[in-house]
This record gives structure tokens, sequence and C-alpha cells, in this order.
């Protein structure tokens, strides 16, 4: 039962703690049968995420553990949902960032991708307890996201 609360209370948190900041974010509304808008709002919510979360390292909004595991959990639930966000013929689509390069080197997308869940989900799994432990958490899904944005994306 205790265990049931924590995981309500880390869930409710996500919800609350990624929707206050994704305010200034431009939803497009989502269509289960379309994966562009769909991995664009997934995208979206990783941005909220990691607004929140740099706010917590910058010290400009107060260290919470269950915001940023909430951050933390929105980062993992969305690197395991992206695989299948990037259909072949998708490449031209002038509605999202995805580059060209993502389906030219399927292969190493296929492996960023794979490296971002399990780094992810090794930072969800350390439930971070400070900021400190927060900040080492977070560094490696940053780099993830980093070095497959500077690869896979373009800028618009």
């Amino acid at each position: 039962m205790k265990s049931s609360m924590r995981i309500l209370a880390v869930i409710t948190t996500a919800t609350f703690a990624v929707s206050a900041y994704a305010g200034n974010h431009n939803l497009v509304t989502a269509d289960v049968n379309d994966p562009v808008t769909l991995r664009i709002n997934m995208m979206q919510n990783v941005g909220a995420a990691t607004g929140l979360a740099a706010g917590m390292m910058k010290g400009e909004i107060p260290f919470d553990p269950l915001a940023a595991q909430a951050a933390l959990t929105t980062i993992n639930t969305a690197a395991l949902g992206l695989s299948g966000l990037f259909p072949a013929g998708m490449e031209e689509n002038m509605r999202s960032t995805a580059g060209p390069a993502i389906w030219a080197d399927a292969a190493g997308f296929n492996s960023a991708i794979a490296k971002f869940i399990a780094d992810s989900d090794a930072a969800k799994m350390s439930a971070p307890a400070t900021l400190e432990d927060f900040q080492a958490a977070f560094a490696v899904v940053g780099e993830n996201c980093k070095a497959c944005h500077r690869t896979y994306r373009i800028k618009r």
C-alpha cells in the first residue's frame, strides 16, 4: 500500500510538474494514427521536463526529489516510445525537426535510442534524493539529448 501511494504521488507530481512548465509550448493535437504529432508532443513533454530539471539545477526552482523523479520518469517514458515514431516515408515531413539522418542512418539512430533508454532508465531508477545526485543522474541523460540532437535533428 505504501509503495502504491508513493507511485501515485510520483505520477501525480509528474503530471503537475511537467504541465506547469508546458504552458509555453504550442502543443499539437495528438492523433494516435499520426506518428509526427505524437513525437512532437512527446518531445515537447521532454522539453518541459528538461526545463524543470534545468531550473532546479540552476537554483531557479527549489529542488524537490519528487519533481526531479517526475522529470526523469517523463524523459524515460518518452525514450521508451521513440523508436516507433519515425516510420519510413516520413523523411520530408516539415512539421517536425526530425532530420533525414534518422532514416539515412537508421542503425545509428536506433543505437542512440537504445542508449537513451538505458541511461534514462538508470537515472530514473537512481531516485535522486539530493540536488547533487540529481545533477549527476541528469548529466548523463542530458548528454544523450545533446548528442542525438546534434546528429539527427535539424534547426528550423
